[in-house]
């Protein structure tokens, strides 16, 4: 097997502990990196200290910038690099000793240019142990630290986009898939996580604005998605009141009877169409913006029918045959119920957490902690997206 000449590249800022965490793993990786290149934005020196007072083997270049996101430190790490090939990590992810020999294997074998990293997310106390199973689980993720790229491959994919705060990293991922770059996804994991929040208050704040942001990304990068999505609100705001808004209601030839039914039912069929569609042939592909904002719009229109179903449907007449006693409290319980039950079973079972984690009761817990960072992510999307338009 042939050696990689081989630079990481590491952005910190400030976490001085971690830095020093992954530093102590990396020497213990075989084969060797040739260098280690730190790109800092600390407020402090503490970063520099630590450096400085390392004995290491391997040559550290380290670099600080006064101010930069995640992206810009790593395209300003990649600029400093000295050798080929560029490997990624983040400060709070620790190495497994055999990455960067089986990624050297899964290179040569496949002949590819890029090796995504799979990242597993560790949890020690309980607080993060019910977030894990909630969200991550225990299975694998693709992340950019980890990650091996050629440096030419690197700069030809344009690398990252600096001036987002959050989401560069699944838009540069996303960015390879798309433009048939010779990617090989491994499934098991070489990275080890140890950064999860431990209360919930910041776990909220720290979901909250990773959906923000994500939103604001994906409108600056998606422009047509963008308009596509306006084109939806501003169609959900208009044709149910399109009879409302002409003169004449019956008597205009421009009246549509019952637009508002139609309109429902075209909407849960596109969504229909696009879930199956996606479900068959795009897989792998990340939901788009557009189909984020159909589901809301369609969510929206059945929870007002809902609302309404006995006063429209039936007008309070309680012998009526399609009258529902209580149907708004039989409907939004259900959804949460069936919320509590997707985020504290199925999903967890399907990212490997044990059933002994979650029985008898804990699933709930765990359930309940995913419907609430569910309810934090959808406001935060549209904030964000809608911010993201008036820019």
């Amino acid at each position: 097997m042939s050696l990689l000449s081989l630079s990481i590249v590491i952005p910190v800022k400030n976490d001085s502990n971690s830095l020093f965490k992954v530093l102590s793993h990396i020497k213990n990786l075989y084969p060797e990196p040739k260098e280690i290149i730190i790109v800092d934005s600390s407020f402090d020196n503490s970063n520099q200290k630590i450096v400085e007072n390392l004995k290491n083997t391997i040559p550290i270049t380290y670099h600080h910038v006064k101010q930069a996101y995640p992206g810009r430190a790593r395209n300003i790490g990649v600029s400093l690099a000295k050798y080929d090939w560029i490997a990624f990590l983040d400060c709070k992810t620790q190495p497994y000793n055999k990455w960067l020999q089986r990624y050297t294997q899964f290179i040569e074998t496949y002949n590819v240019d890029v090796v995504f990293g799979v990242t597993k997310f560790e949890a020690i106390t309980t607080f993060q142990k019910n977030l894990r199973a909630s969200s991550f689980g225990k299975i694998g993720h693709q992340t950019v630290p980890g990650t091996l790229v050629k440096k030419s491959v690197f700069y030809d994919s344009g690398g990252f986009i600096e001036d987002l705060r959050m989401g560069e990293d699944i838009e540069w991922r996303n960015r390879l898939n798309r433009h048939g770059y010779k990617v090989y996804k491994p499934v098991e994991p070489v990275l080890s996580y140890s950064g999860l929040s431990d209360n919930l208050c910041t776990t909220l704040k720290k979901y909250f604005f990773s959906s923000y942001h994500s939103a604001r990304t994906d409108i600056q990068l998606n422009i047509k998605e963008a308009y596509l999505s306006l084109a939806l609100i501003l169609s959900a705001i208009i044709l149910p009141k399109w009879n409302h808004l002409i003169d004449g209601w019956d008597s205009n030839l421009l009246f549509i009877p019952h637009i508002t039914k139609i309109y429902l039912i075209a909407l849960v069929c596109l969504l229909l169409i696009y879930q199956l569609t996606r479900y068959l042939l795009f897989r792998n592909i990340p939901q788009t913006l557009f189909s984020r904002t159909l589901k809301i719009m369609v969510l929206i229109f059945i929870t007002l029918t809902v609302y309404q179903w006995n006063a429209v449907i039936v007008g309070w007449m309680e012998d009526a045959v399609l009258y529902v006693p209580h149907i708004t409290k039989v409907y939004v319980s259900g959804l949460v119920v069936t919320s509590i039950f997707y985020r504290g079973l199925a999903l967890p079972l399907r990212r490997e957490v044990e059933p002994g984690f979650l029985f008898p009761v804990r699933w709930i817990k765990v359930g309940l902690l995913g419907l609430l960072l569910d309810l934090i992510k959808a406001p935060a999307y549209v904030f964000g997206a809608i911010g993201a338009m008036f820019r």
